[in-house]
Order: structure tokens, then sequence, then C-alpha cells
């Protein structure tokens, strides 16, 4: 006797539940595979720049880079052909053992994770040669031929005080009625404003650009800008390096300093890494100090962009 068992299929109400639960968890379970890789690490030295290419098995849809990121400028990011992989031209800014923090991954799908890249580190060597870095003694003092002995110039200076003496008191016997000063006209300070702002047209005009001197141009340029600094802000930038001046502008709490950090990392990178940027980038980035020497006039003045 055969004995045949029948299927009871689950209620409509708890089939519902269990797609409304399934559809629930699904985001949860799909998470992207990433991988990383590096290239042009070997060798490393400031201004230098390195790739970091970001592999993933979904479509990527961007990488976030953290505002603390100060040991390196990001020169380029951006997506590659098949849309899964993403790349970064990276450029170290200081010396030593250098940590890159972990970067998020932001994906095409919403329904994926974001996932995040693992931190690495990196080493930047010294361009200094070895022997600059030693100190030496200095030669001991040697007598010059002919030179007087020192109570010779004791003498010549008791000379002249005594000198100096007599020629005064005899100037106050015989010292006319004063006369009244006509009154000098000091001619007024330029405003560092304007000063960068007339270097800044010279620059232009200059005809740096029409020659194909994109390096001279972008000395001249950062040249511009750091003296209009230390006038303007009181402190050494002719002779700080970019790092430095960042510091100081952010220590001190100086207005638009991510604007100016922008600036002075886009000239770092053509001077010291030898960066190639577009005419367009070039021309954006000369409006913006021109316009941003122009936001210190006075409102009277009437100079406008």
């Amino acid at each position: 006797m055969q004995v045949f068992r029948t299927f009871n299929p689950l209620p409509l109400s708890k089939l519902i539940l269990l797609i409304m639960l399934l559809m629930c968890i699904m985001p949860f379970m799909l998470q992207a595979t990433i991988t990383q890789e590096l290239s042009g690490v070997d060798s490393l030295t400031v201004g230098t720049p390195f790739k970091f290419t970001i592999h993933s098995d979904y479509p990527i849809q961007g990488v976030s880079i953290p505002d603390t990121l100060e040991s390196f400028a990001i020169i380029n990011s951006t997506a590659l052909q098949d849309d899964k992989s993403w790349q970064l031209s990276i450029a170290v800014l200081k010396t030593g053992a250098l940590s890159f923090p972990r970067l998020q991954v932001q994906h095409a799908g919403s329904s994926v994770k974001p996932d995040s890249t693992d931190a690495f580190r990196v080493y930047v060597l010294s361009v200094l040669a070895e022997g600059d870095t030693l100190l030496r003694d200095i030669k001991p003092l040697e007598r010059y031929p002919l030179q007087p002995a020192l109570w010779l110039y004791v003498l010549l200076a008791l000379v002249a005080m005594i000198l100096a003496i007599y020629l005064i008191v005899n100037k106050q016997k015989k010292a006319p009625k004063p006369i009244a000063p006509s009154p000098v006209l000091i001619p007024k300070a330029t405003p560092a404003w304007q000063v960068a702002l007339s270097e800044l047209e010279t620059l232009i005009s200059g005809g740096l650009l029409g020659s194909g001197d994109i390096l001279a141009y972008h000395f001249r340029l950062s040249e511009i800008l750091r003296s209009f600094l230390e006038l303007t802000y009181h402190f050494p930038a002719m002779e700080m390096t970019g790092t430095e001046i960042v510091i100081v502008l952010k220590k001190h709490k100086i207005s638009r300093s991510d604007e100016l950090r922008s600036f002075i990392v886009f000239c770092d990178m053509i001077k010291f890494a030898k960066a190639e940027p577009a005419m367009p980038e070039i021309e954006e980035r000369t409006q913006w100090l021109k316009d941003y020497f122009i936001s210190f006039s006075p409102p009277s003045s009437g100079v406008s962009g």
C-alpha cells in the first residue's frame, strides 16, 4: 500500500512577509570586493608622483578624499575605462615614513554597501646630498697681514669721541636761530594688494605663457602670492616652503586658507613635480589669484575683475 503526502503551500501572508524580509537584508548581502595596487613608488622624493589604482567587482562612482591629507597632494582622481577601476595620481610633500589613510569607495549602485581601501606607508627620501647634513668645525681665527693692534682701534675711538664732543660744544655756542623746517611730503604707501595686482598684470602681459615657459610663469605666480602674504599677514612667506605656509594659514585662521592651500599646491606640483596642466586650468588659476587680490580693495576704489 503506497502512502502519498500532500504539500501544503505557505499561506499568502507568510509568503509576503518572507519576500519583504529578503528585500530588507539583500542590500547588506551585496558588498563589493576591493583590491588596490601602487606603481611608481620606488625611490620617492618630495614632489615625485605615483599611481594608486583601486579595483572593484562593481562600478565605482567616486573615491572620498579626506581634508586632513597634508603630507600628500592629489594631482588627479579619475575613473578608468572599465568603470570598475579608479586611479589617483598622488605626490608627496614631506620626507620620511608617511602613512596614507584609508579611502572610502562609493559604488554606483545604491544597494552595494560602501567599502574602503587599506592604509599603506611609503618612505620618501631627502634630496640633499649626504655631505650637506654634516656639521663641520669653523676654522680658527687668523690675523690679516699688517693688521693694527687692538689698542690702536681704542685710541682712534677715543680721539673720535673727543673730537665729536668738541664739535658739539662749539656748534651750540655759535648755533643760529632755528629755522622752521618746511613740511616734508611723505608719499603714501601703495597697498600690498595693489602692488601684487600690478605685478600679476605685468606677468600676464609678459608673454611667458605664449612662449611655452610654464615653469617660469608659475615660479613668478608663487612669488607674487608669497610676497603679498608676507606684507599683509607679516610672516616670512618668501623663505618658507608651501607646507610651512599652509600650516601658518591654518594656525592663524587666515580667511580663504583652503583656496590658498589649493593654489600653492598647484604651483608646487608644476615647479617640483613638473606637472603640465592644460591652458584653460592655468588661465582659471590666474584669474582666481587676480580676483583674490581685488577682494582686498576698498569698495570706493572701483576696481573689478
